[in-house]
């Protein structure tokens, strides 16, 4: 009699996964940036199971001013790579989002703080030298910048099959004015001098078993958009259907770039489904309690994240309230501000490959 084969569950082929492949870390080779609005790209090595970027900037700044120092800005480093994106061959980029974005998506996780930009701790993942002279001083700028592909470190869920001659992965970066990086007085100068940009790749080994080879059919995407708004009314924007949302980071600020504050909002911040299901309606206060008692930390002004992963550990959660938008017809964010404005949404979802 023939005997069937029992096909495992995700959880089995993870736990098989940890015991049989194994983590490498390689750079790829530093390109260097030959200016302001500058774009690089980096084809990947097709090897391996890719689990992880991070991408390493070192650049050089020429600081004028009458001041001892010029003030860093409320996203330095992050803010000088207008965009980032990864892109597959087959039509999916599992990251387009800016610098700025990326590092308010980043920050909701364990150990926040590692990720604010230093003045003084050079071996900081960001650091951002500012003393300024009237006749201008170079100064130093370093960050790292991490972009996961999988869930978290425990679920290898969101691999990309890296080894594998129909697959190609490469990563743009668009580089930003380096000026960014600082919040400039009347008078102040800030002149670019030179960047280098290095990418480090985290991926796994190929195991020796198929029963260890994690299913790599979805891919998680995380991306970026703004919508401008007014102010004295409600306003709905529309978010994309299509993916199950796992977070959904949402940024104000005014006409001017100024973030917003929890008194400039009339009413509570609603996520909408079909526009008659309001399974969220909280007051921005609230939510910025809640993302403070989640982190640890209080986030930037302006900025508020439902995170439907966190279950008492960001990003280790289950899939109990993960938003299937497959199933929506529409999504939408609701709210009334005294202000005129912008909102950037900043979404991880996943999206399984056809």
């Amino acid at each position: 009699m023939a005997t069937q084969k029992q096909s495992l569950s995700p959880q089995q082929r993870a736990a098989n996964f940890a015991t049989m492949t194994r983590q490498t870390l390689q750079m790829l080779p530093s390109k260097t940036v030959q200016g302001e609005l500058s774009t690089v790209q980096f084809d990947l090595p097709k090897a391996r199971l890719l689990s992880r970027l991070v991408v390493e900037v070192e650049a050089v700044a020429n600081l004028k001013s009458a001041n001892a120092t010029i003030p860093v800005s409320p996203y330095s480093p992050y803010a000088i790579l207008r965009r980032i994106s990864l892109d597959l061959n087959n039509g999916f980029s599992p990251y387009v989002v800016s610098g700025r974005d990326a590092y308010m998506y980043n920050i909701n996780r364990l150990n926040p703080d590692a990720l604010f930009p230093s003045t003084t701790n050079v071996r900081s993942m960001a650091y951002v030298e500012n003393k300024a002279t009237a006749g201008g001083q170079d100064q130093k700028i370093k960050f790292n910048l991490e972009l996961p592909l999988t869930l978290n470190d425990r679920d290898p869920v969101g691999l990309i099959l890296l080894q594998n001659q129909e697959t190609n992965v490469q990563l743009t970066i668009d580089t930003d004015n380096i000026s960014k990086a600082y919040s400039l007085a009347a008078g102040d100068v800030v002149t670019f001098k030179s960047m280098t940009i290095t990418p480090m790749v985290e991926t796994y080994s190929i195991p020796p078993v198929p029963e260890a080879v994690p299913d790599i059919s979805v891919l998680k995407l995380v991306s970026s958009k703004s919508d401008t708004f007014a102010g004295n009314g409600q306003n709905i924007l529309t978010l994309q259907t299509g993916t199950v949302y796992r977070k959904l980071a949402l940024y104000f600020e005014d006409l001017d770039g100024n973030p917003l504050s929890d008194a400039d909002f009339q009413g509570n911040i609603e996520l909408v489904f079909n526009q008659a299901d309001i399974p969220y309606s909280i007051k921005p206060s609230q939510l910025a309690a809640r993302n403070h008692s989640q982190l640890g930390y209080p986030l930037p002004k302006g900025l508020y994240v439902f995170d439907f992963s966190n279950q008492g550990l960001p990003n280790f959660g289950g899939s109990r309230d993960y938003i299937d938008t497959e199933r929506l017809t529409m999504f939408q964010v609701r709210f009334s501000t005294t202000k005129n404005g912008k909102m950037t949404s900043i979404a991880e979802t996943l999206s399984r490959l056809q």
